[in-house]
C-alpha cells in the first residue's frame, strides 16, 4: 500500500510538472499538436493558420469579403491569432503560394477564399502610397492597382523570424 502511494504521488508530482510546462510552451509549440487537415507541404492547424512546411511561411486567410489595400491592412494590423507578428505579404511571397490547377484558386485548398486576388503590402509612388501590388491567382502573376480598389482579399503571414 505505501509502494502504491509513493508511485501515485509520484506520478501525481510529475503530472503536475508537465502542466506547468506545458503554460510555459509558446502559442506556436502548443498549436504544433493540433494539424487537423494536410496538403502536400501545406498544414492546416485547428485555430485556421496554414503553415508552409517548406519556407516556414504561417497564413491566415483574411475575412471572404471585398476589401480595399487600407482594410485589408488594417484587418492584418489587428490580427493578434497565436501571438501576432502578423504582416502583409510581399509579392514574391504570394508567388509562391500559386500552384497552377491546386483547389479552386490555383493554391492549395486550406486557405479559403472566393476571389482570384489577393492584396500585397508593396507599394509604389509618390511617397509609397500611390499603388499597390496584388497576386493575381487566375494569371498567377503579379499586378498594380490603386488602393481603392475594392475586389480583392487580405491574406496575413508571417515567419518566426519576422518578430
Amino acid at each position: 500500500m505505501i509502494k502504491a502511494t509513493k508511485r501515485f504521488a509520484s506520478a501525481l508530482t510529475i503530472f503536475t510538472l508537465l502542466i506547468s510546462v506545458s503554460t510555459f510552451l509558446t502559442p506556436q509549440a502548443q498549436s504544433k499538436s493540433d494539424v487537423i487537415k494536410k496538403d502536400g507541404d501545406y498544414l492546416l492547424y485547428a485555430n485556421g493558420i496554414v503553415k508552409d512546411a517548406k519556407t516556414g511561411l504561417e497564413w491566415k486567410a483574411g475575412p471572404d469579403r471585398d476589401m480595399n489595400w487600407n482594410e485589408a491592412r488594417s484587418w492584418v494590423q489587428s490580427l493578434n491569432l497565436d501571438g501576432g507578428g502578423w504582416r502583409m505579404p510581399f509579392m514574391d511571397e504570394l508567388e509562391g503560394l500559386y500552384k497552377k490547377g491546386a483547389g479552386n484558386r490555383n493554391m492549395t485548398p486550406l486557405l479559403k477564399t472566393t476571389i482570384w486576388y489577393v492584396w500585397s503590402g508593396e507599394t509604389h509612388g509618390r511617397n509609397n502610397s500611390t499603388v499597390t501590388g496584388f497576386f493575381r491567382f487566375n494569371a498567377g502573376e503579379p499586378y498594380w492597382s490603386y488602393r481603392f480598389y475594392k475586389k480583392l482579399r487580405a491574406f496575413a503571414v508571417r515567419s518566426r523570424s519576422d518578430g
